[in-house]
């Protein structure tokens, strides 16, 4: 039997597409219910698809916990491998891939996938989170190459065209980026993704003012999505605030950013992200801080993407939780020490770990130690994870370290070259005060 997009599937139930079309929308559209797969998995277990997109459910969570019900999943449908068709068994490899950690490996077999099945957009919408993991700005270039690829084939998917237009921003071609995202919605008004492109341009061309209007005009249709994405949404909402230092109009949105799923870790980086950013334009928030606290329970001594790692660091060394700090950096270095000689291994010992331990210093007000630390890597902080607008954070920390320790000359230049946007915002005169 087909799917929506016309992709066959190893069924003759009527129920199993049905669930493989909703759980494709939902994860597309941002929608509230893509735990219906897990029913659907209950009702329909010897079904591969179903099985494989309950684990990549699973794998969105990035926790152990998670990780070992996706594992779970995952084995039941090596059990279905003999009857499955060839896109099925790639999904399959892919997920194996991505549990594992091997996200390069992942985003191969993805891109293989839709390559032979343009119209698998759910797997593209995969490769996408992916590509977050290592990084969407460091990886821009592949990531539109991606999009471009499989365009032709989807124009009628709002959905995709907004991961499109994602895409085209993260390169740096914001005029066709734009044109991408108001496509999307004149397709369908509450495309969320589309919603998120125009935030990226506004900030990143120093049009606070459009984006405040434009965000405020969507944001009442984010009630209707998930809340992890109506959250970050918010968030990119809150940056434009902050960028004017109305400290008020930033808080009045936290309680969309945290609070929902407390305990899931996207929600927690959003909300560090943010309160990290406040605290740099000298509103500090340590009740908040506390309050996530509560809930990162082994996060911080995890390793699935260093964008997490630096921010639960951060999060830990504010609330001065020294020995937890300590325990989090040698975690790193311990990791490191597993990995296999190669990108990954270098990437979390010549990068990750010293900006975890610039960062603490950081945070210490110790800005030489941190600057020395974060010097020789930080022109790989893309690498790390996150989009553009998510690991400017520590372009952010980097400038304020070299404006503590008097080079007042490298901030500038480092501030035209990587942080030009906020010229002439208050962040900004509060920053070179």
């Amino acid at each position: 039997m087909k799917t929506e997009r016309g992709l066959l599937v190893t069924t003759q139930s009527s129920q199993v597409i049905e669930s493989i079309d909703h759980f494709h929308h939902q994860i597309l559209a941002a929608g509230k219910e893509p735990h219906f797969i897990l029913e659907a998995v209950k009702k329909h277990p010897d079904n591969l698809l179903l099985q494989v997109y309950a684990a990549s459910f699973y794998l969105y969570g990035q926790t152990n916990p998670t990780t070992k019900r996706a594992k779970e999943h995952l084995f039941h449908a090596e059990q279905l491998l003999h009857s499955a068709n060839l896109r099925e068994k790639l999904a399959y490899e892919a997920a194996k891939a991505w549990m594992s950690l091997d996200y390069a490996g992942a985003l191969t077999l993805l891109s293989g996938l839709t390559t032979i099945y343009p119209r698998d957009t759910l797997a593209a919408k995969f490769a996408e989170w992916l590509f977050y993991c290592t990084g969407q700005a460091y990886n821009s270039h592949h990531y539109l190459v991606f999009c471009e690829r499989i365009a032709p084939y989807n124009q009628d998917e709002s959905h995709f065209i907004a991961m499109h237009s994602f895409a085209a921003e993260l390169s740096g071609h914001l005029s066709e980026a734009q044109c991408l995202a108001e496509k999307a919605l004149l397709l369908e008004t509450l495309t969320p993704w589309a919603h998120h492109t125009l935030a990226h341009i506004y900030l990143n061309t120093s049009n606070l003012a459009k984006g405040i209007a434009v965000l405020e005009t969507f944001r009442v249709s984010w009630e209707e999505i998930s809340p992890l994405l109506r959250g970050h949404n918010s968030w990119h909402l809150a940056l434009f605030y902050l960028a004017l230092r109305h400290v008020e109009k930033v808080m009045a949105l936290y309680p969309a950013i945290f609070g929902c799923s407390p305990e899931v870790i996207s929600e927690q980086i959003d909300a560090l992200s943010l309160l990290w950013r406040l605290d740099m334009a000298g509103f500090p928030q340590l009740k908040q801080l506390k309050i996530i606290a509560g809930y990162v329970d082994e996060n911080p001594y995890t390793h699935y993407i260093g964008f997490n790692t630096v921010h639960y660091i951060y999060c830990l060394a504010r609330l001065g939780r020294e020995d937890e700090v300590r325990k989090a950096i040698l975690s790193v270095e311990k990791y490191a020490k597993t990995l296999t000689k190669g990108y990954s291994q270098t990437l979390w010992q010549e990068v990750i770990l010293p900006l975890s331990k610039g960062i603490h210093a950081f945070v210490a007000h110790d800005f030489q130690t941190a600057h020395d630390f974060m010097t020789p890597c930080i022109s790989r902080r893309t690498e790390i994870g996150g989009s553009d607008a998510q690991s400017e954070i520590l372009a952010q920390v980097y400038l304020l370290c070299l404006l503590q320790t008097n080079k007042k000359k490298a901030a500038k230049e480092y501030f035209n070259l990587h942080l030009r946007h906020y010229k002439g915002t208050p962040l900004a005169d509060f920053w070179f005060a």
